[in-house]
């Protein structure tokens, strides 16, 4: 954190967090906050039954995107759907495709 007498006048001055914003408590659930807002402006909504599930459903289009903690599991109806969900998420987050799903938890996919 920093400390309290630091000096917002200061600007060309580089400050020394004492603790990594990963470890605190309220990143994870930030970070989350803004992942979801942006899968809601996308047309996706949360499952009611597991908040990290969300669906995306137009007539036969469909997408489930399974968030889990640092790993997005995404299917679609159409690989044409597929890449559009990719790219509008590259866009936004930095993040890069590991192709092909092959295990998630343990289980073989």
């Amino acid at each position: 954190m920093l400390s309290a007498n630091w000096d917002p006048i200061l600007l060309d001055h580089v400050y020394r967090l004492n603790k990594s914003l990963y470890d605190l408590k309220q990143a994870l659930w930030a970070r989350y906050n803004c992942f979801a807002s942006f899968q809601i402006s996308l047309g996706f909504t949360e499952a009611k039954s597991n908040t990290s599930l969300f669906i995306f459903s137009r007539g036969t289009r469909i997408v489930y995107l399974r968030l889990y903690v640092y790993d997005i599991v995404l299917t679609a109806s159409s690989l044409p759907l597929l890449h559009h969900v990719i790219v509008a998420l590259k866009k936004e987050f930095a993040m890069k495709d590991l192709e092909p799903l092959h295990h998630f938890l343990g289980i073989a996919v």
